[in-house]
Order: structure tokens, then sequence, then C-alpha cells
């Protein structure tokens, strides 16, 4: 009687964690899609594949595996944020069957089927805040602005690409590719950045006039940063590019103030800021040099988001299972699959250099960052279990 009644405790608490870290169900998702969306330019060169889908490749590093981390991530912290309940059983098992439903179609090609699950997921995750934000014990940090526009974007976006409009051909492409990401990392950032890179301690005031005009005036920046997707899309594409990459290097430079060195001098902290740094470099470059454009999105995905996705994912796990002693210091399981990653943003950009080679290093850079993606979810997935929890 007594081991039922603690194995069923057990069962109980195990379930308590996940709906507070709902991180822990859907990173392994992540890891999943960026296997995914990876692989087939590997097996393209190897022969083991008759062709690859660009299109496929892209909707998968975002919609999969970039959004799995993003919705885990948003679904521990907004209750935090905001000192209301976590997530509820049935809001946890939809968000999750989204999700993963939605990589599955797009592994198979079914583009469409996974473009209207991805937008019940960003529905699903919008709701989910505005419950929260409904029964918030406290008013939202002013980088939280940022969060409409980021899941407006996963929302139109995703409508736009399945009933294109003539006027804003791209539009909804730029939104999904770009928009989801940019608003996510410009919330995010502001919180995570100088914590993790400056040491700072302490949250954001929000209830006093000072935040709320913060929150406002933050809003008009997502505002901005939205309208400069419409202007490349419908008007002039060299404009809204130069509006954008304005936005987001004068909120990281100047707010982040990422041109400062790291406190500590831990690789995975200098990776972080080269990191954002890359990400507006990527942003500059396709005004500035057109002809290159596809290289500059690769260094703003692979050597920005992807590699930042990676290092935050890597604080919050450390930080929520029992490893807080594998982020102090240099340790080789958050330093070495960070590298690769890293490692894999030259490589790539070489193939724009030397197109008589272009598969090959694709190739080889592909198998560069699955490496260090493997590695990751080799060493990391297995300390996601309910089990292990940082003590109080």
């Amino acid at each position: 009687m007594n081991s039922t009644v603690s194995q069923s405790e057990v069962e109980r608490k195990g379930l308590q964690i996940l709906l507070e870290e709902p991180f822990r169900l859907f990173f392994p998702l992540g890891v999943f899609g960026g296997l995914c969306g990876v692989w087939p330019w590997v097996a393209y060169h190897l022969g083991w594949a008759d062709s690859y889908s660009a299109y496929g490749h892209g909707l998968l590093q975002i919609q999969a595996f970039e959004m799995a981390f993003a919705v885990g991530f948003l679904m521990t912290v907004l209750p935090r944020f905001l000192e209301t309940d976590g997530a509820r059983p049935w809001e946890l098992v939809v968000g999750w069957a989204l999700c993963a439903a939605g990589m599955v179609a797009l592994v198979v090609g079914a583009w469409r089927l996974g473009e209207g699950l991805f937008l019940c997921l960003a529905l699903h995750l919008s709701l989910f805040g505005l419950r929260r934000l409904h029964s918030r014990g406290d008013d939202p940090p002013p980088f939280f602005a940022f969060l409409p526009a980021g899941l407006g974007s996963a929302i139109f976006g995703s409508c736009l690409i399945l009933c294109p409009q003539v006027a804003f051909p791209r539009l909804g492409e730029l939104l999904v590719e770009q928009g989801i990401l940019l608003a996510f990392v410009l919330a995010v950032g502001s919180h995570l950045g100088p914590r993790l890179l400056y040491g700072h301690r302490g949250f954001p005031e929000t209830t006093t006039p000072a935040a709320h005009r913060r929150l406002g005036l933050l809003g008009g920046v997502a505002v901005a940063l939205l309208t400069s997707f419409v202007l490349e899309s419908g008007w002039h594409a060299a404009t809204g590019q130069v509006l954008r990459a304005a936005i987001v290097s004068a909120y990281l430079f100047g707010v982040l103030r990422v041109d400062r060195t790291p406190t500590n001098p831990w690789i995975h902290l200098h990776l972080l800021r080269g990191s954002l740094i890359s990400l507006c470099l990527g942003l500059w470059l396709p005004p500035l040099f057109p002809q290159h454009a596809l290289a500059a999105l690769h260094l703003s995905f692979v050597g920005g988001f992807g590699l930042m996705t990676i290092i935050v994912a890597t604080r919050v796990v450390t930080g929520h299972c029992d490893a807080e002693r594998l982020w102090v210091g240099n340790h080789w399981p958050v330093s070495l699959p960070a590298l690769l990653i890293a490692l894999a943003v030259p490589v790539r950009l070489a193939a724009d250099i030397a197109p008589l080679y272009y598969f090959q290093i694709l190739a080889v850079a592909g198998s560069l960052w699955l490496a260090g993606l493997v590695l990751w979810g080799l060493y990391f997935v297995p300390l996601l279990r309910p089990s292990r929890v940082t003590p109080d």
C-alpha cells in the first residue's frame, strides 16, 4: 500500500513539474526538428537522397527547430513573470501535439498541412498567454511588448503563406522567417542578455508609471519592426531592410550593450555575444550587398538564431535541472556543441564564395551543425526528466 501511494505521489509530482516547466517536453522536439531540417543537405551530398527542398529546410528550421524551443521556453516563463498558474494538462498536451504533428507534416512534405498546424500552434500559444495575462498577479515587464509582435508574425505570416496576397508577395514568408524570431530575441534578450553576459540581477519594474511608459515605447518599436517587413515586401526592399537592421542594432547595442565584453571569460558567453552580433551583421548585409542576401540570411540564422537558441536552452536546462555546475566555467558539454554550431557559420558562408563546391561545402557545414546538435541532445535531453530538479 505504501509503495503504491509513494509511486502515485512520484507520478503526481512529476506531472506537476512538467506543467510548471513545459520546456522539458518541447526541447527534445526542437532537437528532432533541427536534425530533420539540416540532414537532407548531408544526405543529398552522400547520394542517399535524390533531391532536396530549400523551402522545406527553411520551414523546418523555423517552425520545427526554433519554434519548439520558443514554445517550451515561453510556456515556462510567462506564468512566472505574470505570477499566475502554470500550464494546464490539456494546454500542454495540445501544444505538444500541434508542434509534433506540424513537424511530421513538414518532414513528409505536406507543406500546407504543416503550415496550418503551425498556425494552430501560434494561436494556441497566444491564447495561453492571454489567459495568463487575464489571471496575472503582476503586470507584464516592459519587454513583453515584443511578444505580441512575434506571435502576430506567426499568425498573420502563416495565413499569408496559405493565402498569398498579390500586393505583398513575400510578406508571409518574411514574417515567419524573420519576424517571429527577431521579436522573441528582443523580448527574451532584454531580460536574459544582461543577466547572462554581464551578471545583472533582479527583475524589471512592472507597476510604476515609468514601467508603463517603457512598455508603450517598446510597443512602438515592435510596430516599427513589423512595418519594416511591409515596406520590404510591398514598397521598397532596401528601405525595409535598413529600417529593420537599424532597429535591431540600436536595441542590441544601445540598450543591451552587446558591444561590451562578457563579465566572465567563458566560451559560451562569448559565443552568445557573437550570436547577437552575427544577427545584426546578417541584417545589414542584404541592403548593402544584395547579391549576398542568401549568405547573409544564413549568418543571421545559423550564427545568430541557431547558436543563440542552443546557448539559451543550455542555460534553461542547467538552471532548472540541477546542473548549474556546467554553466559556471568552460565545460565541454556546454562549450563543444556551441563551438561546432559556430564553426558551421564560416563554412556555410564559404559555399557562396566557391560555387563549384557548393553542395560539398553545404554538407560539411550541415555536418558540423548536426554534430553540435546531436552532442547537445545526447547530453542535455536526459537531464530533462522530471526527477532532475534544481533545489530551491
